[in-house]
């Protein structure tokens, strides 16, 4: 059986041995699948692009797993695939101690940090995600806990069992990208969930990504109102704190667009080239004095891929949706519609 699916075989378990670079999952980032506040959260996410769904609950008692406990994910993910290229056996029932995680992670080891990770395994287990992201059409959203089997002892440290969606998205190395190591150190659930959302459509290259806030907004799934969330987009743009990028809003109309490009202030060399042609969840409509190229790119394409489409495709990206209705702007906005494609190489995303 190939090591990458050597974790299908249900009882044997993958011991953490060593130290390895933590790793995200491209359909995790730019989604709302954790809160982004420190304080608990009760209120489920319901979330919908396109085909894809996400929804998560909360647990009455502990709430919702915030973006911080995410860490704990990040880092079984970069163990996991560690081990795959290095040609080992790999499980989804895992078990490690505590302080590996906290020499990978920089979190300190004391008393305070053994409870910072009880608490984010015990808001993981019982917190509940139903996604029909990598479900084929007509079929039912998957429905998980981020772990379960959950076990904390001193003589043995932490053992649990990941769900197979996870473990299928971080088997699949092309959906996996690395993290720049300040991104731990980021304060800030939207800091942290704008660095995964650039890391992800961004990555390395020069021309950038655009974002309409508003929709942004609707894919962190905060319960910070709209205006509220510009206010705080507004300040990390102030701050440029995000490690490897740099943030700027754009005007043309309420509430704006969010550009953001690659800079030479990650502390890591990029991996994983991220296609500028990966399009995003929505259709977009360009405001006037937007400011924002279409990009047209041609493409060939991949006689070994038996999705790719036969000669040159043009890909057409960078597209910002909003909608100018009666406003102090001297020219009347210029609609221009289009429905943006799923880049190949973004294919594992999960857009249908």
């Amino acid at each position: 059986m190939a090591a990458d699916e050597s974790w299908r075989e249900p009882d044997r378990r993958f011991v953490v041995s060593g130290p390895a670079r933590p790793r995200d999952q491209r359909d995790l980032m730019g989604r709302p699948f954790f809160a982004l506040a420190r304080r608990p959260r009760f209120e489920p996410v319901r979330y919908r692009s396109r085909q894809i769904d996400v929804i998560v609950r909360a647990s009455a008692d502990e709430g919702m797993a915030t973006i911080w406990d995410a860490d704990v994910l990040l880092w079984l993910a970069g163990q996991i695939v560690e081990a795959l290229n290095h040609g080992r056996w790999v499980s989804r029932h895992v078990r490690f101690t505590p302080w590996q995680l906290f020499q990978d992670l920089g979190w300190a080891d004391s008393a305070h940090q053994y409870r910072r990770l009880r608490g984010a395994l015990v808001r993981l287990e019982t917190t509940r995600v139903a996604t029909s992201l990598r479900t084929p059409p007509d079929w039912p959203a998957q429905s998980f806990a981020w772990i379960s089997d959950l076990g904390i002892s001193r003589t043995e440290g932490v053992s649990l069992t990941l769900p197979i969606w996870f473990m299928e998205g971080v088997c699949d190395r092309s959906r996996v990208l690395t993290l720049d190591p300040a991104y731990f150190q980021l304060a800030g659930g939207l800091e942290r969930w704008l660095y995964r959302l650039a890391r992800r459509h961004a990555g390395r290259q020069k021309a950038g990504w655009t974002f309409d806030v508003a929709d942004l907004h609707a894919r962190s799934g905060s319960l910070t109102p709209l205006r509220n969330f510009m206010i705080d987009i507004g300040t990390i743009v102030r701050r440029q704190s995000i490690p490897g990028y740099d943030f700027r809003l754009i005007s043309g109309g309420k509430p704006g667009v969010l550009r953001t490009v690659p800079t030479g202030r990650s502390t890591v060399p990029g991996e994983n080239y991220v296609d500028h042609t990966v399009a995003s969840d929505a259709d977009y409509t360009v405001g006037a004095g937007a400011e924002l190229p279409l990009l047209q790119v041609q493409k060939p394409a991949e006689p070994s891929d038996s999705k790719a489409e036969i000669g040159p495709v043009t890909y057409i990206t960078n597209i910002i949706t909003y909608y100018v209705g009666d406003s102090d702007l001297s020219a009347s906005p210029v609609r221009v519609e289009k429905k943006a494609r799923e880049a190949v190489a973004d294919r594992g995303a999960g857009a249908s």
